[in-house]
């Protein structure tokens, strides 16, 4: 036998027994699809983002009966059977519109049926008998709304008549969904609370945002998975639509794709494990650790198996934001895999004896 025969065996010899040194620590090889198979009970992520940007673009209004009325805008106005009254009107800066009899009526801030119930409240009230007038906007003043945080493209933006919330965060790209970031599952709009109005009273406000707004939040998942569409609001000049980021928690060790995940609704850890390629073929083990750090800046450490959370043994953890999940990585099949790498053929036996 030639020594380089003699060699080869060797490394054969030591594989082996590294192995057999290795079987009881190691534990079973759990493959990547079983982890990615597994969650039969959880609810599984759909995106939003398809829906999102099904959304009309900047060419499809909101519906005109809704717009509030500000400076600029030019209002047809028509009085039933008093032709003599029918007027084009502009707002002016003050938000008020002079029309005849009635005089200067305020406007600001109205939507065309409540500026058609106050004039027929002002002719009612001295002039006509049971009044019928109808308002609408024929020439929209141009508006300004920001749109900020996890989106493809913050920035201001020129809104000319009605938007919807879903409307404004299209133009603007959509939500963003990148490693570097991911946009959470609710959006803020931050409004300008006029000092005679009254507070928003729907669900999701947030109490005021400073003396003069205040910040309505709003849950995109009951809105775009459930139908609520109570919640796609219009929106509003000088509106500020921020979408926080997601939390995120890190995912490293023996999976195939090790790095950050974003930590929307319940995540739990064998989606995190899923969500970073499952385990790593080669390398990866059940063994898992999740440290965590508490407020007080302590660590903590939670040690788990994956294959007893498979098998519902044990808690299949919720992960929380900043949480570091450490997958473990089989030394024996470290080694083997080196060896592998060096001499290939050489220990493919006792490599693939290693991962049964």
């Amino acid at each position: 036998m030639s020594r380089k025969s003699v060699d080869y065996a060797r490394i054969v010899v030591i594989g082996l027994a590294l192995v057999m040194a290795g079987c009881g620590t190691s534990g079973p090889y759990v493959h990547p699809a079983q982890v990615k198979a597994y969650m039969p009970e959880q609810k599984r992520n759909i995106s939003i983002q398809p829906q999102l940007l099904d959304q009309p673009g900047p060419g499809v209004q909101a519906s005109s009966r809704d717009y509030q009325v500000g400076p600029e805008d030019l209002l047809a106005i028509q009085v039933f059977g008093q032709d003599n009254l029918d007027r084009e009107v502009r707002v002016n800066g003050q938000g008020t519109i002079t029309l005849p009899l009635v005089g200067e009526i305020s406007v600001a801030g109205l939507s065309p049926p409540k500026i058609e119930k106050r004039l027929e409240e002002a002719y009612g009230a001295e002039f006509l008998r049971h009044p019928q007038i109808t308002v609408f906007v024929k020439e929209y003043r141009h508006q300004r709304v920001a749109v900020t945080g996890a989106v493809d493209k913050p920035g201001q933006y020129e809104m000319i008549g009605s938007r919807t919330l879903l409307e404004m965060l299209a133009v603007a790209g959509g939500l963003q969904d990148k490693p570097q970031g991911k946009a959470g599952d609710v959006v803020h709009i931050i409004r300008r609370r006029s000092a005679s109005g009254p507070r928003l009273g729907q669900e999701g406000a947030n109490g005021p945002f400073s003396e003069h707004s205040e910040t309505i939040v709003i849950d995109l998942r009951r809105l775009l998975q459930e139908g609520a569409t109570e919640l796609n609001l219009p929106i509003r000049h000088g509106d500020i639509i921020h979408v926080p980021f997601a939390g995120n928690a890190y995912v490293l060790g023996g999976v195939r794709k090790p790095g950050s995940v974003a930590v929307k609704d319940r995540l739990t850890l064998t989606q995190a494990v899923a969500q970073a390629g499952g385990l790593d073929p080669v390398l990866g083990t059940k063994r898992v650790n999740i440290l965590r750090l508490a407020e007080n800046g302590a660590a903590t450490t939670l040690s788990t198996d994956l294959g007893r959370v498979m098998a519902r043994e044990e808690e299949d953890v919720a992960l929380k934001d900043n949480d570091v999940v450490i997958v473990g990585e089989s030394s024996v099949k470290k080694a083997l895999f080196v060896f592998k790498e060096l001499l290939p053929g050489a220990v493919s036996g006792a490599y693939r004896f290693a991962g049964n």
